[in-house]
């Protein structure tokens, strides 16, 4: 059984007429899957515990990586991580990020469609990935505080998407190519403590802190060491005080998976740390901005199956 959790708010759908979109998804499912239609992440993990995860060969969140994020939560919480079925992603949000980390974009009702199509023949196309679990409870594939947090209050200030995103970016780069005011704002210092696995505390002050699980951050920027076809359970972690002109000066070759030494960041990989914070600090996952804390871990999970449309 195919079990579709959708986000009416989500991109795709949002977009469209319900004739193009909701009700376009229940004739596809017609006699072969669930739809579970919910706008509250809160509800999923009783819709989720009503079915039994032994029945189902894939689950399908069709959203953006907010909707992935919320659907593997609420998934553990229902079944328990080593119980949940194989996901498969569609590309239904704005960035997505998560799904394109495991195949090519593809329409979303097409995707469907051949998922639907190719039912008994999925068990051989699976792929590992292993999300970061926080101290929380919650799950995702990219997490961050400092620079990366007021990156995603500047994004959502300008309307969000790809071209906010593009736009954004040029107006960092001028403004460190001309020393703007808006450097102040974004390269703010966070301070506290911080323990890596089997590794004594010690004192950071950091201004970027970005970890990944998945190889991409949106629009294809290859920043990770960590994730992709290759995935193992880890996660990169990117920690530190940029220097800003090399960042800039180099910004074609970190897209394209490069880390020149200039940029004054270690990219290591880890499997677990923990953060306190001077000061009640805001964090992000998946790019929703998360409640300041003091305190908090951060862990890779359990290894999750997603299905992988081949290519050809």
């Amino acid at each position: 059984m195919i079990v579709v959790i959708a986000n009416p708010n989500a991109g795709y759908l949002k977009r469209r007429p319900q004739s193009e979109g909701i009700d376009h998804l229940k004739r596809l499912l017609a006699g072969q899957g669930r739809l579970l239609l919910t706008q509250n992440a809160h509800e999923l993990p009783a819709m989720l515990q009503a079915l039994p995860p032994e029945h189902i060969s894939a689950l399908v969140p069709f959203g953006g990586d907010g909707t992935v994020s919320a659907v593997i939560g609420a998934a553990a919480q229902a079944w328990g991580e080593a119980n949940i079925p194989p996901l498969f992603l569609v590309h239904a949000g704005t960035m997505n990020m998560i799904a394109s980390d495991i195949h090519a974009k593809r329409p979303p009702m097409e995707a469907l469609h051949w998922l639907l199509s190719n039912q008994s023949a999925l068990g051989g196309l699976h792929t590992m990935r292993y999300p970061l679990k926080t101290s929380t409870g919650q799950y995702g594939f990219v997490f961050g505080f400092g620079t990366t947090v007021n990156f995603m209050h500047a994004y959502y200030a300008r309307g969000g998407g790809p071209w906010g995103a593009m736009r954004l970016i040029a107006r960092i780069v001028l403004e460190v190519l001309l020393r703007g005011p808006m450097l102040g704002s974004l390269f703010q210092t966070v301070r506290g403590q911080v323990t890596f696995k089997e590794k004594p505390t010690e004192s950071f002050a950091w201004q970027l802190a970005l970890a990944l699980s998945i190889l991409r951050l949106p629009m294809g920027a290859k920043v990770s060491s960590s994730g992709g076809p290759q995935a193992k359970a880890d996660f990169c972690l990117i920690h530190g005080t940029p220097n800003k002109l090399a960042l800039v000066l180099n910004l074609g070759r970190i897209w394209r998976g490069q880390w020149p030494a200039s940029l004054q960041v270690p990219r290591q990989t880890s499997t677990h740390v923990e953060f306190c914070f001077a000061q009640a600090t805001a964090w992000q996952l998946d790019g929703d901005i998360q409640v300041p804390t003091h305190h908090l871990c951060l862990a890779v999970s359990n290894g999750l199956r997603f299905v992988c449309r081949p290519t050809h």
